[in-house]
């Protein structure tokens, strides 16, 4: 039996690593092990690292948990002398560059799956691509153009298989979506659930789903809490979060709202870093235009509560970049190809 070491240090890359486990083991006698969160353990990885404790998004975040990254960095490495069929890192640059030039000093089938956002920041990666991955699985069709120096294959973005399009409008309810991350509901929950509650005084009968796998605490009656973003699929409005939620709604053909916040800190600095695009949300940065509302930083509810219900019908989202259907089986494959298994 063959192993793989794969790793994901944040919830959307634990959702892309447990549908990558599932096509390869639908290939082959294989197993894995590595940095896993909850989707990818219940797909059969055995996690030497918990994806939790280093999910972090922003730089001022990503220092408070500095010591457990550390500690799943030391053991990834160290999860290399195994001498696995191949190494699997997905996203988190910063985390999985080292350990991908590590796998590719040790003679290991290195293996990016997202490729960094050169698009976006830090263009000079690009460069350095061929020396960390022996191979780049990219889900965008526009990414493999700017890493002409690597082995960079457009697979495609999974969302497409993961969500069917909606057949039907509820027009009293409405989906909240905070973020998977603790620091993300800390500080978006406050001004989402302000915002359901104005809503409420111009729809008095609207009812609003909370999408969030944490312990988010008391809620009003009005708000029920789920964990699937497909029961979000016949909401009017979805008040989100930036990140992989907005494709997953654009590809559902939900109507959103993108409002983001992150720490100070960490917001200065980005706005010096990135370049280059003008807009947070997928479908924006797809379009190259706001065709999704939004706001970042100042989350004021009455104009959030505005932006939700001017909202019209149907938001018009190029998806095109994202591929057609079977985007993991095609990742698995150039895995499978990568092991030299048959």
């Amino acid at each position: 039996m063959k192993r793989v070491l794969i790793s994901a240090a944040e919830p959307s890359g634990d959702v892309l690593g447990a549908e990558l486990v599932s096509a390869l083991k639908a290939l082959g006698d294989v197993s894995f092990y590595g940095l896993a969160g909850p989707k990818m353990r219940a797909a059969g990885v055995e996690a030497i690292a918990n994806m939790e404790d280093v999910a972090a998004m922003g730089i001022a975040e990503v220092l408070g948990r500095l010591p457990a990254i550390m500690d799943a960095k030391a053991k990834l490495k160290s999860a290399l002398e195994m001498q696995p069929a191949a190494a699997v890192f997905i996203d988190a640059p910063d985390l999985h560059h080292p350990l991908g030039r590590a796998a590719k000093a040790c003679g290991i089938p290195s293996i990016g799956y997202v490729s960094p956002q050169v698009w976006a920041w830090r263009a000079g990666r690009a460069r350095d691509m061929h020396e960390i991955y022996d191979q780049v699985l990219c889900l965008f069709s526009f990414e493999p153009p700017l890493l002409p120096d690597a082995a960079a294959a457009w697979v495609g973005h999974p969302v497409i298989d993961r969500l069917p399009a909606r057949d039907r409008v509820d027009p009293l309810l409405f989906g909240l979506a905070p973020g998977s991350r603790p620091q993300e509901t800390a500080r978006m929950l406050t001004p989402f659930v302000r915002t359901a509650a104005r809503v409420r005084d111009t729809l008095p009968q609207a009812r609003f789903r909370l999408l969030s796998p944490l312990d988010v605490g008391p809620l009003p009656p009005w708000i029920t809490q789920i964990e699937d973003v497909q029961q979000l699929s016949k909401a009017r409005a979805v008040l989100t979060k930036s990140g992989t939620i907005t494709l997953e709604l654009a590809v559902m053909g939900v109507p959103q709202v993108v409002a983001h916040r992150v720490h100070p800190v960490t917001h200065r600095l980005g706005r010096l870093l990135v370049q280059g695009i003008d807009h947070i949300a997928m479908p924006n940065i797809l379009a190259k235009q706001q065709v999704v509302p939004e706001f970042i930083q100042a989350l004021d509810p009455e104009v959030l509560t505005q932006a939700l219900l001017s909202l019209p019908d149907r938001q018009t989202v190029d998806l095109t970049a994202l591929g057609p259907s079977g985007a993991s089986v095609r990742a698995a494959t150039q895995v499978w190809t990568a092991m030299g298994a048959s």
